[in-house]
């Protein structure tokens, strides 16, 4: 089993490497939106043909490295197939562009010291040596393999950080018969059960959609205000709200993690299209628009991954209309947000807990049709309900 992990180290440049980094930065970006330019107008993501169309110009307007040419020509394909591709299905999409994009290095254009807190770095002015702070918790990682790195400039901390991938090898661990559903929703941030019923684990949002609303209230008064200390205030806030939300995060993937033995499986449903399929007031628009249940996910992949427990993803349409219990499927079975009523055969319980079940028994029974992937975040086709479950079943 391989882990890998990424830690975000601080770099403390003098002013003289700020304003190389700073410069390499802005080279990086011309790079990237120059490839992905061409690329978007030839309609073309084949690294080879990019290469061959921007390489030598690229190297010629700017003072890059060729490590770093070739990393953003690679970026800017990554970015390319999937804006042409969304074109092509007909959805939405445009030539990317970014105006702060992070550099990408691997391992011939740095060098990372942890033990001794200092990382070299490609630069317009050739390799320089930064120091860097790494905390005590990252010090675990010391004998971890170094792989890529990227380098970003938070415009608003007037900072850079590098964001280092390490990897490990460790002993694979044997799968046992154990899964859980986890159901995201709007009064329940998470609702995890088992089929059985045996685990059934809220973790309500009311604590946390209240400070939510207190962040938001503080805002707009201080948007208002628009005065120079405001906008102070406004750029403190926003950090200290995003260090909340992700505390958050943490710690409810740490305790989903733990109800699970190594060995056994965590079920989540996709997120594609949640805040279109949801049906919600303002209020609670505002909710789903402004939680971070991808980040959540991310977190409990991998909590996961490190403990020995695999996390798959399910289709979860349809999981709050269908009876856990017969596989009934009506849009009338949901009574309201919390209340959950089988028209069919008169099973209740609660909504949230319901579709948490269902989601779990619906990736169970894609096992049984032999319609699992493998590999990590893998999309599993599951249908409406078993014929034998669903007996009267209506459309909804």
């Amino acid at each position: 089993m391989n882990l890998q992990r990424t830690i975000k180290l601080v770099l403390e440049p003098d002013e003289e490497q700020k304003q190389i980094l700073l410069e390499t930065l802005e080279q990086y970006k011309f790079a990237y939106n120059y490839t992905c330019k061409v690329g978007w107008e030839a309609k073309l993501w084949n690294g080879v043909e990019l290469h061959k169309l921007t390489y030598y110009t690229v190297r010629d307007k700017t003072s890059l490295p060729s490590q770093l040419v070739i990393s953003a020509r690679v970026v800017a394909t990554e970015s390319l197939k999937s804006a042409i591709k969304r074109e092509k299905k007909g959805l939405k999409s445009r030539c990317p562009q970014s105006n702060n994009p992070a550099i990408r290095y691997d391992q011939r254009s740095y060098t990372v010291w942890l033990d001794r807190e200092e990382v070299s770095l490609a630069t317009v002015k050739g390799r320089q040596k930064f120091k860097i702070k790494v905390p005590n918790y990252f010090k675990q990682y010391l004998d971890w393999k170094v792989t890529s790195a990227n380098l970003k400039y938070d415009k608003k901390l007037k900072e850079f950080s590098l964001n280092i991938t390490v990897e490990k090898d460790f002993p694979d661990v044997e799968p046992v018969d154990f899964y859980v559903g986890v159901d995201l929703g709007l009064r329940n941030l998470a609702v995890v059960s088992t089929p059985d019923g045996k685990i059934n684990k809220f973790f309500d949002s009311g604590h946390i959609r209240a400070v939510s609303e207190r962040y938001f209230a503080l805002r707009k008064r201080l948007q208002s205000k628009g005065t120079p200390s405001a906008k102070r205030h406004l750029k403190k806030l926003s950090q200290k709200e995003k260090r909340f939300r992700t505390a958050v995060n943490h710690k409810i993937a740490k305790e989903i993690v733990n109800l699970v033995p190594a060995g056994g499986v965590i079920v989540l449903e996709k997120l594609k299209g949640i805040r279109k399929r949801v049906k919600a007031n303002k209020q609670n628009r505002r909710w789903i628009h402004s939680w971070n249940f991808a980040q959540l996910q991310q977190f409990i992949e991998y909590k996961a991954q490190a403990k020995g427990v695999r996390v798959v993803y399910v289709d979860a349409r349809y999981t709050s209309q269908k009876c856990s219990r017969c596989g009934y499927i009506s849009r009338s079975n949901r009574v309201d947000q919390s209340h959950f009523v089988c028209k069919h055969c008169g099973y209740s319980l609660n909504a949230d807990l319901n579709a948490s079940r269902n989601i779990v028994k619906n990736y169970l029974a894609s096992l049984q049709k032999r319609e699992v992937g493998t590999g990590r975040g893998m999309s599993l086709p599951v249908g409406r309900c078993q014929p034998s479950q669903c007996s009267g079943a209506t459309t909804a």
